[in-house]
Order: C-alpha cells, then sequence, then structure tokens
C-alpha cells in the first residue's frame, strides 16, 4: 500500500457523507417551508455513501448464485476491491473499513426513520438535527479508516462533539440539558485521557502510523511490556473505555440515555459504541500487536466488571431508557470478549516474521456490533413507537397490557428482548456463541462462563419487559372479576383520602402513583404523545430491524462471512 496516494477514492465514503452534511445545512436555509425533503436528502446520502463502499468491496462475479450469497458459501463474494493507503499513510480503504462503512449507513437510515415523528415537532431544528447526525457519522467512518494515532484523534472528536449538541437537542427541558453537559464532561476528560496515551505510545516508538508502532514495539522486544508502554495502554484502554461506557467508567450512561431525545438514546447506544469498539479493535490489534499480553489484562478486568455490574444494576430498573442504559453497558462486556480473544488466542508468525494474531475474535467483534444494531435500534425504536401513539414516560408499568392495546408491537418487543437475551434461532443467540466461542477457543474458558450466566442474569430484566406486556394489565385497567364501579371507587378513594398534601393539590400520574401540585403538572406537560400522526418512518425502523433480526438469525451466514472477510486484510488473514 502507498502512503503517498492523496486520491480521494480511498476516503469517498467519508467524503460522500460529510458532503450531503454540507448539503443538508445549505438546504435548510433555502427550502423555507419544505423542511420535510432534509431527512431524505440525509437518507439518501447515507444510501450513496453505502453504495460506493458496496461497489468497491463486493465481487459481483464471485456472487455465483442466490443461494450461494444467502448461504454465504460463495467465498469470493468479498474479495473484491484492492487494500490502499493514502494521504502519508494516514488513513486506508479496505475490507475492514467497507464493513464498518456500510454498517455505520445502515445505523444512520435506521436514526433518521426512528427520528420521523420526533422531528415533525421541531421543524425548525431539523437541519441542525441531521446535519450533525451525518457529521458524526463521518467521525465513525474516519474510526474505520485511520491507520495513523492522529487520524484516529481526528476522527474520535469528529464523532463526539456533534453528539454533545445531540444529547441536549431538547431546548429548554432540565433533563436534556443536564444529559448533555454529564456528556461533555465525560467526553472532554476521555478524550484528554486518550490523547495522553497515543501521545506516550508515540514516545515509546517514536511513530505514529499503526503498522510503525508495531515495528517499533517489536523492536523493543521485553521492553515492549515497560511501564511507559503499559502506561500508555492503560490511558488509552481508560479513553475508549469512557466512549463505550465500559465499567468503572460508565457513570453518565443511563442519566444521558434518559435525559437525551430517544432516537438520538438509539443512536449513541449502537453508532457511538461501534464507532468506539471499530477504533479500538484497529488500533490494538494492529498497532499494539507485539504486546498482546499487555492489553488483554487490562480489558479482562474491564470485561468482568461491565458484564457484572452492568447487568447488575440493570436489575432493579423501571425506566425502560435506563435499563436499555444499563443493558447496553453489559452488552460491551461481552463485545470486549471478541477482543481479549484475539490478544490471548493463538499467535502465528508471517512470512516476514511479523506475529499474526487469530482472527476469529475480531470478526465475531464486527459481528455482533451488526447483530446488536439490529437488536438495540428495534427496542428503543418501540420505545419510540409508543411515545408517538400515546402518553409516554418509558416506565415498565406502562407497558403492562400492551400485548391487548398493541398487540403487533408486543410482538416486535418481545423478539428484541429475546434476541438481546440470547434466545435462538434470533441474532443474538448466534452473535453471543460466536463472541463466546472464540474466548473459550483463546483459553479463557472460565471468562466464556461468567459470560454465560451473566447473559442468564440478563433474562430477568429482559423477560420482565415480555411478562409485563402480556400477563399484567394496564395502569387503570380492573383484574378480572372486578366491576368497573370497584376499579372507578379505589381510584377515586385514593384521591379522596389524600385531596391535599401540604396544602398542594393531588392527582393520580400515569402508572397510578400519587403526584403533587407542580410535579403534578410538570408530570402531566410531558404526558403527551411526540406525535398525533402516522410515525411512518419509525414503523418502517422497527419493521426492518424486526426482520433483521429474524431472518439474520435464521441465515446469519451472509454477516458472518462479510465480518470474516473484513478481518483477511486488516489481520493478515
Amino acid at each position: 500500500m502507498s502512503g503517498a496516494n492523496n486520491d480521494v477514492m480511498v476516503i469517498l465514503p467519508g467524503v460522500v457523507v460529510a458532503a450531503t452534511a454540507l448539503v443538508v445545512f445549505m438546504a435548510d436555509t433555502l427550502v423555507g417551508g419544505r423542511k420535510w425533503v432534509l431527512p431524505w436528502i440525509a437518507a439518501a446520502g447515507l444510501v450513496v455513501a453505502a453504495a460506493v463502499a458496496t461497489a468497491q468491496w463486493i465481487d459481483v462475479g464471485a456472487i455465483g448464485s442466490v443461494w450461494d450469497f444467502v448461504s454465504g458459501s460463495g467465498s469470493g463474494l468479498f474479495g473484491g476491491g484492492t487494500a490502499e493507503s493514502g494521504f502519508a499513510s494516514m488513513v486506508a480503504l479496505d475490507k475492514f473499513a467497507y464493513y464498518c462503512t456500510l454498517l455505520f449507513c445502515v445505523i444512520g437510515v435506521l436514526t433518521i426513520m426512528l427520528s420521523d415523528a420526533y422531528m415533525k415537532k421541531r421543524r425548525d431544528a431539523m437541519g441542525e438535527f441531521y446535519g450533525l447526525l451525518l457529521l458524526v457519522i463521518t467521525g465513525m467512518i474516519g474510526m474505520a479508516i485511520s491507520i495513523d494515532v492522529i487520524a484516529l484523534f481526528v476522527a474520535f472528536e469528529l464523532m463526539s462533539l456533534p453528539t454533545y449538541v445531540l444529547a441536549g437537542f431538547i431546548r429548554g427541558d432540565e433533563r436534556s440539558g443536564e444529559a448533555a453537559i454529564k456528556y461533555f464532561i465525560n467526553g472532554a476528560f476521555s478524550s484528554a485521557i486518550l490523547l495522553f496515551g497515543l501521545a506516550l505510545l508515540y514516545a515509546a516508538t517514536g511513530q505514529t502510523n499503526y503498522a510503525s508502532i508495531a515495528a517499533g514495539l517489536n523492536n523493543l522486544g521485553a521492553d515492549a511490556q515497560s511501564g511507559l508502554v503499559i502506561v500508555a495502554l492503560v490511558l488509552v484502554a481508560v479513553g475508549f473505555g469512557f466512549k463505550i461506557a465500559a465499567v468503572p467508567f460508565h457513570w453518565w450512561a443511563p442519566d444521558v440515555y434518559e435525559g437525551a431525545p430517544t432516537p438520538v438514546t438509539a443512536f449513541m447506544s449502537v453508532g457511538i459504541k461501534a464507532g468506539a469498539f471499530v477504533g479500538f479493535l484497529k488500533l490494538f490489534t494492529v498497532a499494539v500487536i507485539s504486546a498482546p499480553e499487555v492489553w488483554t489484562a487490562i480489558l479482562t478486568i474491564l470485561a468482568v466488571l461491565t458484564m457484572i455490574v452492568g447487568n447488575a444494576l440493570a436489575l432493579p430498573q423501571r425506566n425502560l431508557k435506563r435499563m436499555l442504559a444499563y443493558s447496553s453497558i453489559a452488552h460491551a462486556g461481552y463485545i470486549l470478549l471478541g477482543l481479549i480473544a484475539v490478544g490471548a488466542g493463538n499467535v502465528s508468525v508471517g512470512a516476514s516474521g511479523e506475529r499474526v494474531l487469530d482472527t476469529s475474535g475480531s470478526s465475531a467483534v464486527l459481528f455482533y456490533l451488526g447483530a446488536y444494531a439490529f437488536m438495540n435500534i428495534g427496542a428503543f425504536g418501540i420505545l419510540v413507537w409508543i411515545r408517538n401513539r400515546r402518553a409516554f414516560r418509558y416506565t415498565l408499568d406502562e407497558v403492562a397490557g400492551l400485548a391487548r392495546s398493541m398487540p403487533w408491537t408486543a410482538i416486535a418487543m418481545t423478539l428484541f428482548m429475546l434476541s438481546l437475551t440470547g434466545i435462538p434461532p434470533l441474532i443474538g443467540f448466534w452473535g453471543k456463541l460466536y463472541l463466546f466461542t472464540a474466548i473459550v477457543n483463546a483459553g479463557m474458558t472460565w471468562l466464556a462462563v461468567l459470560a454465560v450466566i451473566m447473559s442468564a442474569v440478563s433474562a430477568y430484566y429482559y423477560l420482565r419487559v415480555v411478562w409485563y406486556m402480556y400477563f399484567r394489565e394496564a395502569p387503570g385497567v380492573a383484574p378480572a372479576g372486578a366491576g368497573a364501579a370497584e376499579a372507578g371507587a379505589v381510584q377515586a378513594g385514593a384521591v379522596e383520602a389524600g385531596a391535599t398534601v401540604a396544602g398542594a393539590p393531588v392527582t393520580v400520574g400515569a402508572a397510578g402513583a400519587l403526584e403533587t401540585g407542580a410535579g403534578a403538572a410538570a408530570a402531566e406537560a410531558t404526558l403527551v404523545a411526540d406525535d398525533a400522526g402516522p410515525a411512518v418512518g419509525s414503523a418502517a425502523a422497527v419493521v426492518i430491524a424486526s426482520l433483521g433480526v429474524l431472518v439474520l438469525g435464521l441465515y446469519p451466514s451472509p454477516l458472518i462471512s462479510a465480518a470474516q472477510g473484513a478481518l483477511r486484510v486488516l489481520l493478515g488473514g
């Protein structure tokens, strides 16, 4: 690969997304009242970027037949394209970048669809929302193509800065403002710590290019595990740990996820996490390939803490957004297993004497990121859909009886909860099986056993949602056999018994809880649907996510082949 190549084709998918962001910003000032065109422009830009990446990646002539494609037996399908580096060897266009670009574009399109009803009520801010979203995706693509720590950090910041604004996008809302401030402060710390770690890595090797860093560490020999290198890798792991919400750097996630607009929360839980893991994966498995013992030990500690604490704190949650936030933390622990498997797995020696790591852990990470995108966006999409249809504060009690009032919504939510639990034949099962198998093959069976136990623990809070939807009565609905008069008397008696508390009027909240004074007024103000009209985009996003969870669960081979093909160039397979 030639580093002198400055051909824009090397960075073309990212350029397409960035250019689309500029078009959205400019179109916002020109379209007047026709703001509805902005999401279409944004989605079209992502589709074009995905098409560009696909055209550069897939060898159409190797498809053979439709069945070869569906079954994944057409091994040459993902053999198209030639790896190229450019811009002073700071970026590289390879199969890894192609896969990640396609994944990020799919996540972006689904997020745009989820935000359909939300942005209808905030038409004046449409341009900013979709433009900032595209800039974040540009940064995510930059993380995938970076092969230099300078380019990596620039992409990291481009991914982070617009997200701070999106987290606080609900103007005048205290929780949204709090989410933005907390995310900004934690993000600033993570950026500073990451930069310090990268600087120490440069001090140890004198290089910024990934391959050169690897060669420098290899030349150090035993000194590759010196104090300077260890401190550098610890700081890098901490910086990325903040971004993926790994324990003990996770405290910002529940509050930010709860306070941010739900479409943004869905994107952060999937897109930002995927972007960070992609950058993490490429840096650790290429640049610091010569010191796997060091970063494997660091990541093992993070993975154990993240799986245990994430699942334990999700158990008592009654707010579904907070529950999914802690669930997202736990899943970060599962994904870390793939990285650990790379460092702890079998190491072979290449033709030039370089160390070549086992790719099964890395491909498991890429596979799980794709699977998790469908599962988690679908789960948050259900919350958005319910909020679009009726008053909803995202509490567990409010989904009670959902199977009777919204049967298809309950079926879709059940699908996502079962997949997140890891129950076959859904995509979540194959994702966890792939990760757990990789860590077992790496000789760390105890870690796989812990992950299986934590998955069993997660079944409680996932299946509890299903239980409430199918086996609990909706709030305010009388139990079977109770008369309407009896149910009304119970509620009326509750209000009459405490008509005032400290002189403040008492009302009954949506979940049946008593609220007083200003608190009741505030609750009433928030208990309105986001949009009274149809939310076609949100419904379509949920349908696509449902099909992804089910179809890829039944036929996972295409996604597995894509994930494995993406690693052949990255790790020399």
